[in-house]
């Protein structure tokens, strides 16, 4: 099934990390077949930048990474932020005026960079954190003593803001409340994340201004995700695949389904279209 593909976008946690959180030595090789090729392979992350790990932004082929669900595009060579579209300072305003009814944990993301409060990244299991996701905190976040204050100082140049909610009727309704709002981008890659961005934020918005960018036609892109946050960018791609462990909606929306991510679904495919 070899297909003329001259990108491939790929989505991190769910797609090509699975349980485990490390890539398999066949994902490996499947990506440096790809690169030899001239591919380019692009990252599509939810996460900041710099919570991208390394052994994904150091593999051969991946010069571009799509942060924040689509508010940047870094370019890794020289780590320049070459695409953004930040929050506004009157949606973070709004945004801090809403969280002032809640005591949920609170991240926002700033040039490439996560943050968070002390409480929250000392002890996140406090606040519902499983044994993963705690030491996720601890490796990828900031600490800030006032993140309040931090927001507010910071409120020209924030990417996205994520609410870390446990609690599935909580979590429900303060999404209702922010998609009210209206001129925000609100989404979920896992559940216990409400992650707001900018309205004309979306991984589809940064890969579409990335393929121009790179003269790189839709029709030659392949594109991989497993969550809601990746649902425009499967619609937009040539060729749009969803993980056998992804949302049903996201399925409903591919071009192809993939084997889960723990089986090395994006490999399989790839070895597949490429002939490698």
């Amino acid at each position: 099934m070899k297909k003329e593909i001259e990108l491939v976008a790929m989505d991190i946690d769910g797609t090509i990390l699975g349980k485990n959180k490390t890539l398999s030595e066949r994902t490996k090789t499947v990506f440096q077949k790809a690169a030899e090729k001239g591919i380019h392979l692009v990252v599509a992350s939810g996460r900041a930048v710099q919570a991208v790990p390394e052994e994904i932004r150091r593999l051969q082929g991946v010069e571009y990474v799509i942060s924040s669900n689509g508010s940047s595009i870094f370019r890794l060579s020289d780590g320049q932020r070459i695409y953004e579209k930040d929050l506004t300072s009157n949606q973070v305003d709004d945004l801090l005026a809403f969280y002032g009814g809640y005591s949920c944990p609170i991240e926002v993301f700033i040039q490439g960079r996560p943050y968070t409060s002390e409480a929250y990244y000392h002890e996140p299991e406090k606040f519902g954190a499983d044994p993963l996701a705690a030491e996720y905190v601890r490796t990828t976040r900031c600490p800030v003593a006032d993140i309040r204050q931090f927001i507010q100082k910071h409120k020209k140049e924030i990417e996205g803001v994520n609410f870390i909610v446990y609690d599935s009727e909580l979590k429900k309704e303060m999404r209702s409340r922010l998609e009210s709002f209206g001129g925000l981008y609100v989404t979920s890659s896992v559940p216990r994340y409400i992650e707001i961005s900018h309205g004309d934020v979306c991984k589809r918005n940064a890969l579409i201004w990335l393929n121009g960018f790179l003269g790189i036609p839709r029709e030659h892109t392949v594109a991989f995700g497993d969550g809601e946050n990746d649902l425009e960018m499967i619609q937009y791609a040539g060729i749009g695949v969803a993980m056998g462990n992804g949302t049903d909606g996201l399925k409903a929306a591919a071009d192809v389904i993939a084997r889960p991510c723990d089986e090395d679904g994006v490999a399989l495919l790839l070895e597949e279209m490429l002939e490698i």
